[in-house]
């Protein structure tokens, strides 16, 4: 959901101080999450203000699916027109260390990067950038809510599927079960984006992924039944 007025206010106040409409700094345009251009859709100001910028502007995500969400919106809003595949991204997806490693190379004088991210979060990437000597503002304008793993001990871990979504779930779901003593290895992975096959069999060697061409309920039940 979207921050209050007054945190959005705030997003607006920043970029302006940082950033005039007719300066010639290049600013790349970072998200942190998959839920970052879902948001950017609904804050109209935020979009009218990089569309005033559109000459000036790059794209940096950590998977292939947050570039394309974020090209859809950006043409939905006019703010600008980029395939994705022109958007900077890691060969891992969710590798935030190689993706910052690479806007630091391909960095130019007095470049600006606005990181797009929730309000009040760890800011991971950002602090990352800061740290490599990029020049950062932090653009928190949405909220998320986070819930606790629920109980799982009355379950046989050798027959538990999770079901990853995006990436933004994977080291959640990976400390969840960890905090109650279960090997993520020993449980089974199900998904329809092999991005997020990918960084489960990164961060847990030799672990099932099962990739399903959609989320359908029964499409996913299937596979599982079949498995």
């Amino acid at each position: 959901e979207m921050a209050n007025d007054a945190i959005l206010r705030r997003v607006l106040r920043e970029l302006a101080d940082w950033d005039q409409v007719k300066d010639k700094t290049p600013l790349t345009v970072a998200c942190e999450t998959h839920d970052a251009p879902d948001a950017l859709e609904f804050f109209d100001p935020l979009c009218l203000a990089l569309r005033m910028r559109e000459d000036r502007l790059k794209f940096a995500t950590l998977d292939l699916e947050t570039a394309t969400a974020m090209s859809e919106v950006c043409h939905i809003k006019e703010v600008s027109k980029f395939h994705p595949k022109l958007v900077a991204r890691p060969k891992l997806a969710g590798d935030i260390d190689e993706l910052v490693g690479r806007m630091v190379k391909q960095e130019v004088e007095r470049e600006l990067f606005l990181v797009l991210e929730a309000s009040g979060a760890s800011g991971t990437m950002a602090k990352k950038m800061i740290a490599s000597g990029l020049r950062v503002i932090r653009l928190g304008y949405y909220l998320t809510r986070p819930q606790q793993m629920v109980s799982l001990k009355a379950v046989n871990p050798k027959n538990m599927w999770v079901l990853a979504m995006d990436l933004d779930m994977v080291k959640p779901a990976l400390q969840g079960l960890i905090r109650q003593n279960i090997h993520p290895g020993t449980v089974k992975w199900i998904g329809n984006r092999p991005t997020v096959g990918a960084l489960i069999k990164h961060e847990v060697p030799g672990a099932t992924w099962v990739n399903v061409p959609e989320l359908k309920p029964s499409v996913v039940l299937d596979y599982i039944a079949k498995y």
